[in-house]
């Protein structure tokens, strides 16, 4: 180098680095929102997030819309900086607004934001009232603007070798240069056909699901790149569910991010949760098939909730059993795990249980936990009954289609959150309908009361069941419903004390006293 240019390059490579520091310092830190606007929204209109640790790259942005029952939409920004996400709110949304007489309601809707981390949702105060005037809900959303949901498109980007997109993996998502020229995807585009997913971990997924255990020894197969599969170039699939553990592939995806800004090693071999996998925690053995590794007994996510539990209290609850709510003689306090109060947490399948109440969450009793029985954000719910399953309302308005549902809509939870709501109560061990019950006491009925109609626990009444008004289980324990606060007792502190004044729900309905399919 020349004598005279050398200060030269010193002083230029000094101010590289002051600004690339903040760069990596911003990247390493989870995204949060301190402004949205406008506070009022139409779907297909414009929405601009303000905060801090967002990615300057549009396609590394992610923006959540949660609904009051706990379902979710989601796009890519249209133009992203450090601090300014700008989103056209895409027509998918639109599924999330409550609806009466078919006609979707202005719905307020929390949102977040994930890049290689996610952001809490926002509070009320910052979460946008969505009005469905704009594009009609039943529509895909547009492909322009980077919106994501069930739409998106594929097709080119920048070629490599141009400036802003250069390396062996220039868009970050664990496929080489290379790779996303084999398999048709862009290499400077991490997510191609702007499902909100991905192309590594779709790619990955894909190979894990064509990973068959017949071969002798086994081995991967070569990458399917056609469907069936998770495909990262077909924009329609995120909400499928290739695996058959009840998580889609966009909550797969949410999940394994969410395991990587907790610790794990952001790999797409293995992946901590893959959509091509039902026991994702595996090892394989000396002819090279996969064999569950996740042992249910000591779970450490188990032991996390159950530790927090008997740090803040909540370890043995107090619950009452007779009217009134407030009466200190009829409180007696049981273990947390004491779903049916008999004053023993069971650690054994009792007759008439479909379950040991100490490990409730190993659904299938083999010993080894499968990605939905697994509870990633440890507030010891199980990932499927948070993502898809008890406690979502919708699970038990179509479980117990005959009972009448509370006339307060109360929210689900979050898999990716132990605290939901933020109260700092962990979510098993919070109470949703406020009813002095907490949730992990309130997910099956079968649970409470060791009582089964249906023999299939498919939520279907045996055939012969009795109904209204003849009694089916009259003055047994064990009718919960965590969206409920007049069940399991009509003398809880919210349940309502006027039946058909605001809603008559059960058990005022008139619905058989009562049927346990859960």
């Amino acid at each position: 180098m020349h004598p005279r240019l050398a200060p030269r390059f010193l002083l230029l490579a000094a101010l590289l680095l002051l600004v690339a520091a903040p760069a990596a310092s911003a990247a390493s830190k989870a995204p949060s929102i301190t402004k949205v606007s406008p506070m009022r929204v139409k779907v297909g209109s414009t929405l601009t997030i303000k905060g801090k640790n967002f990615s300057s790259s549009r396609t590394r942005n992610t923006i959540f819309f949660r609904g009051s029952g706990g379902t979710t939409a989601f796009a890519k920004p249209g133009k992203a900086s450090r601090t300014k996400l700008v989103i056209k709110v895409p027509g998918s949304v639109g599924k999330l607004l409550k609806r009466s007489s078919g006609k979707a309601l202005s719905t307020r809707l929390k949102i977040r934001v994930l890049t290689s981390k996610f952001s809490k949702y926002t509070s009320s105060r910052l979460s946008p009232v969505v009005t469905g005037t704009g594009v009609p809900s039943n529509r895909a959303p547009s492909s322009g603007g980077g919106s994501g949901g069930s739409g998106g498109s594929g097709g080119s980007g920048p070629s490599v070798g141009a400036p802003t997109c250069t390396g062996t993996d220039p868009d970050g998502d664990l496929l080489s240069t290379a790779t996303e020229q084999a398999i048709h995807t862009n290499p400077c585009n991490a997510d191609t056909d702007g499902d909100g997913v991905s192309d590594g971990y779709e790619y990955q997924s894909a190979r894990d699901l064509n990973d068959d255990e017949s071969q002798n020894p086994n081995a991967y197969a070569p990458y399917p790149g056609k469907r069936p599969y998770a495909n990262p170039l077909d924009p329609t699939d995120a909400n499928t569910d290739r695996d058959g553990d009840s998580l889609t592939l966009m909550q797969e995806y949410i999940l394994w991010n969410y395991t990587v800004t907790n610790g794990a090693t952001r790999t797409l071999s293995p992946l901590t949760y893959s959509d091509g996998e039902q026991y994702s925690i595996a090892n394989r053995d000396g002819s090279g098939h996969r064999v569950p590794s996740l042992a249910a007994a000591g779970y450490s996510k188990q032991t996390s909730f159950l530790n927090w539990a008997s740090a803040n209290g909540y370890r043995n609850v107090d619950l009452v059993d007779s009217a009134p709510w407030y009466s200190g003689s009829s409180r007696n306090s049981y273990g947390l795990l004491d779903f049916n109060r008999d004053g023993t947490e069971s650690s054994t399948t009792q007759p008439g249980y479909f379950l040991p109440e100490t490990t409730y969450y190993d659904f299938n009793q083999d010993g080894v936990l499968s990605d939905d029985e697994r509870d990633e954000d440890g507030d010891g719910l199980t990932n499927f009954d948070e993502a898809r399953g008890r406690m979502l309302p919708g699970y038990w308005s179509s479980c117990y289609q005959g009972e009448a549902a509370y006339n307060v809509a109360y929210a689900g939870t979050d898999p990716t959150d132990p605290d939901t709501d933020g109260d700092g109560i962990r979510d098993g061990a919070d109470d949703q309908d406020h009813d002095d019950v907490p949730n992990i006491m309130e997910l099956s009925r079968n649970a409470a009361s060791g009582t089964n109609d249906t023999g299939t626990r498919a939520c279907t009444p045996a055939e012969g069941l009795p109904t209204f008004p003849d009694p089916n289980h009259a003055g047994v324990y064990g009718r919960v419903n965590p969206f409920n606060p007049c069940l399991p007792a009509t003398f809880s502190r919210t349940c309502t004390r006027h039946p058909g004044f605001d809603g008559t729900p059960a058990p005022f309905d008139g619905s058989t006293d009562y049927y346990s399919l859960n």
